[in-house]
């Protein structure tokens, strides 16, 4: 590459906050020359939902994307300063419409059975995710991309879109606006690369047991059961020499109780902490929390005739106090949301997009809107047959409880609760079969538009149908914008509409808190970098330190 041409690129990357990546050494802090390193590299943490697919083109639960992330690599993935960096990209060039992207791939890197990740491979699996056939939830993040949208709705060909491997490692992606966050974008799983022979070989059945896939990233799945997932170092890794341990064990403990006495009892390195425990570790040097890019939300089930009026939405979002959701159940750090986006992404600038609430409780307002839905609806008194469905997780049980006495002393309203396992709740979910569900939302980048995209009438995502021209308008009109400021205000504009109880809202869900995540870890676990958004953590530059082995 000429002296100038590399300047541009340089200037392109920067620009981007791109981290320059790609060594093969390892280092671990303050090990001044000599190993820091325990003689035994394995990990073992607890999770609280079980692994549902590891087929990056239908992924869809951040359980699924915490494994995809540290078994598969991207083009890019978030580095250690919570910015994007080369994965099996070495090089990016951006043209100056800002609309032509060309990765060049390193060719050092393989998949575990020996075979080179090459630019093929990345163009099959995004149009693998776009085919209309593999119905894929996440098709929609690749819409940024010429005739991507045309294709998964059946109105273009596969090879009308702008996704083309020019030779084993260039690959050229070409967008229909500039996008900001393109390269962010790129570290989620449904832009990971998939080997063709492989996906065709196991069908319907690829990425559902450990064997039924290849790994191009930092670990491999060697068990996959409900109760245990284990990983165990790549050895073909491009990047191996970065990667210390040996093996991760992940606990499936759907109950903080049990995660913390495996904990406490030396079985475990790491684990979740619910408001039951906060108290007890957050003076300890065991505990860790992170401020997460997650708003939890109750949905509404618009076709059901009692929530198509809005008086009866608006009156459920302003009786819940928020406040004491967060304060007093959920104790980690977790803030009370009366909006959809969550402070840690930004807006305009650098600045957090979160600047005030659009909902505020007032029991007073909320008894007149309900008696009024109630009248509209020809009822004298509140349905008794209500449900909300949550799921099997001790905080989100004690969250449930907290909004059913909410609506019972100020509304009167009696509902009844549900709680399934993490998977028969998201297919409650996804089917309809509900009327109120408890659900958490978390930003794949640092981008606000994903969390206003689930709510547009045509989004997979929007299991609770809601459905306003207006909103769909303004965040459309927010994507293709390339003004920061101006998309900033066409979005506050849209959340109004979407959480609001005021004007032309239409409190289509009802927020409840943007959540944070405590953990308890093992002072000997190191560099074990957890994420505002996208997948939870990686695992890919953690490490067991010497001076503190497990006993």
């Amino acid at each position: 590459m000429n002296q100038k041409k590399w300047r541009a690129l340089l200037g392109i990357v920067l620009s981007a906050g791109l981290l320059l990546s790609g060594c093969n050494s390892f280092t671990p802090a303050g090990s001044s020359g000599e190993s820091v390193l325990s003689d035994n590299q394995t990990l073992r943490m607890a999770e609280s939902q079980e692994l549902i697919s590891l087929d990056s083109a239908k992924a869809a639960d951040v359980a699924s994307f915490n494994i995809l992330n540290n078994v598969q690599e991207g083009l890019m993935r978030i580095g250690k300063e919570k910015k994007p960096e080369y994965g099996i990209a070495q090089e990016v060039e951006i043209s100056p419409d800002k609309k032509t992207y060309t990765f060049k791939l390193r060719e050092d890197a393989v998949w575990s059975d020996g075979k080179p990740v090459t630019a093929h491979d990345f163009e099959y699996a995004w149009k693998r995710a776009l085919d209309p056939a593999t119905k894929s939830e996440y098709a929609y993040i690749l819409y940024p991309i010429v005739n991507a949208e045309e294709y998964n709705t059946g109105k273009a060909k596969a090879d009308q879109v702008g996704i083309k491997a020019t030779d084993n490692y260039t690959l050229v992606v070409k967008l229909k606006e500039p996008k900001i966050n393109f390269l962010s974008m790129t570290t989620l799983s449904v832009f990971y690369p998939q080997r063709k022979d492989i996906v065709e070989k196991f069908k319907d059945q690829y990425g559902m047991k450990p064997d039924r896939l290849v790994y191009n990233g930092p670990f491999t799945v060697k068990e996959w059961k409900p109760q245990k997932v284990v990983l165990v170092k790549n050895e073909k890794y491009w990047d191996r020499n970065a990667v210390s341990l040996k093996q991760v064990d992940v606990h499936i403990v759907k109950d903080a109780a049990t995660g913390i006495n495996l904990y406490n009892s030396g079985q475990i390195d790491t684990a979740p902490l619910t408001q039951a425990f906060v108290d007890a570790y957050k003076q300890t040097p065991d505990y860790v929390d992170v401020e997460l890019a997650t708003t939890t939300y109750i949905l509404f089930n618009h076709e059901k005739a009692f929530f198509k009026n809005d008086k009866i939405r608006k009156a459920i979002s302003l009786a819940i106090d928020r406040d004491e959701i967060a304060e007093s159940i959920m104790k980690d750090g977790s803030k009370p949301a009366g909006s959809l986006i969550p402070h840690s992404l930004n807006g305009y600038g650098n600045k957090s997009f979160r600047n005030g609430e659009v909902v505020k409780r007032d029991v007073a307002k909320a008894k007149e809107l309900f008696n009024q839905g109630l009248a509209e609806l020809g009822l004298s008194k509140p349905p008794t047959d209500i449900t909300m469905i949550s799921y099997d997780s001790t905080a989100r049980k004690d969250v449930a409880l907290y909004v059913k006495e909410q609506l019972r002393t100020t509304l009167g309203l009696e509902i009844k609760l549900d709680a399934p396992t993490w998977k028969v709740h998201l297919d409650k979910l996804k089917t309809g079969n509900f009327q109120m569900g408890m659900l958490s939302w978390s930003a794949d980048y640092n981008d606000p538009i994903g969390h206003f995209e689930i709510w547009q009438t045509s989004n997979p995502f929007n299991w609770s149908k809601f459905s306003n021209a207006k909103y769909d308008q303004l965040v459309n009109q927010a994507k293709k914008e390339t003004n920061q400021k101006k998309q900033y205000e066409l979005l506050l504009e849209a959340e109004k509409i979407l959480a609001g109880t005021e004007g032309e809202g239409q409190a289509g869900f009802v927020p409840l808190f943007y959540q944070s995540k405590a953990y308890v870890q093992k002072p000997y676990v190191k560099d074990l970098y957890r994420h505002a958004y996208g997948a939870e953590y990686s695992l890919k530059w953690a490490y067991i330190a010497k001076a503190q082995e497990k006993n």
